[in-house]
């Protein structure tokens, strides 16, 4: 008996009070679509509780009139979601979407729920950086297992009928390519790009071999780094288009901030779709 094709289950779609981005939103609908995937829409909202200002002494009148603004705040940020979300299955009836309000920080909603999902769709860094957005890529990235689909706003048509693996000799590596399984199946075409920093990588022959004997014809192609930057160099290379595979924060994820690194590098500079896992 031949393996059953590798499919999405759920899709987790993180969204704000107002939403997500576009290409974020067409991305999750239009997968969830493909593969016949659940897509579940993320509202985190912190309690009223979470959103009064740290104080050591309050009186009980002004106590309770914070309260009261910060429920007022929620009830808002609960129907602005409600709205969005209905507007968005209103364009996309044929996906079969829930919304889920979660009460709480945006980083453990998000790590919680995404935690069992195939994955999350996030906007890069360049799209969106603002006080929702960086916990909740940060939580889908460190804190789930699971894999990231980053989607900058420039990012559109089909998604992954050209997928392009970043490899490197790393864990995170070896999972966002596992993660990368049901793209690869349906993919026109797949290319390995391996960088040469210190010398022939013989694993990158070795993955293309296996990935070849599993199914997945693949063109292996090595990059001479030169003064670029790892990340810039993988995304000229990668070209337009396509759906790129790599994984994320090989490093302590301290070192790149301060240093700089190539998850990084492309998560502000993408204008690609982005695989990645941690």
């Amino acid at each position: 008996m031949a393996a059953p094709s590798p499919k999405l289950v759920r899709i987790l779609l993180p969204i704000s009070p107002d939403g997500a981005t576009a290409a974020c939103t067409e991305a999750a609908f239009g997968l969830a679509e493909r593969f016949g995937a659940e897509l579940e829409m993320l509202h985190p909202c912190p309690p009223p509780m979470q959103r009064l200002p740290y104080a050591t002494e309050l009186s009980p009148v002004y106590f309770e009139e914070l309260v009261d603004v910060a429920r007022k705040q929620v009830d808002r940020e609960e129907s602005q979601a409600t709205d969005w979300f209905e507007e968005a299955l209103g364009a996309h009836p044929d996906v079969k979407a829930e919304l889920v309000t979660v009460e709480g920080l945006v980083g453990p909603a998000v790590a919680m729920r995404a935690k069992v999902a195939d994955m999350a769709v996030l906007p890069s860094i360049a799209a969106k950086e603002d006080e929702f957005w960086a916990p909740a890529r940060d939580a889908a990235l460190f804190h789930t297992g699971r894999p990231v689909l980053i989607m900058p706003d420039e990012a559109g048509g089909p998604l992954g009928e050209t997928v392009v693996i970043a490899w490197k000799d790393a864990v995170e590596a070896v999972r966002a390519v596992a993660a990368a399984t049901p793209f690869l199946a349906t993919a026109k075409r797949v290319r390995l790009l391996s960088i040469s920093e210190d010398g022939e990588d013989d694993t990158a022959s070795a993955m293309a071999d296996y990935l070849t004997k599993a199914g997945f014809p693949v063109e292996t192609e090595t990059i001479a780094l030169g003064a670029r930057e790892v990340g810039a160099a993988l995304l000229e290379a990668a070209g337009s288009g396509v759906l790129l595979v790599m994984g994320g924060y090989g490093h302590w994820r301290w070192r790149e901030w301060v240093f700089g690194g190539a998850t990084l590098y492309v998560l502000r500079n993408t204008d690609v779709a982005v695989l990645m896992s941690h």
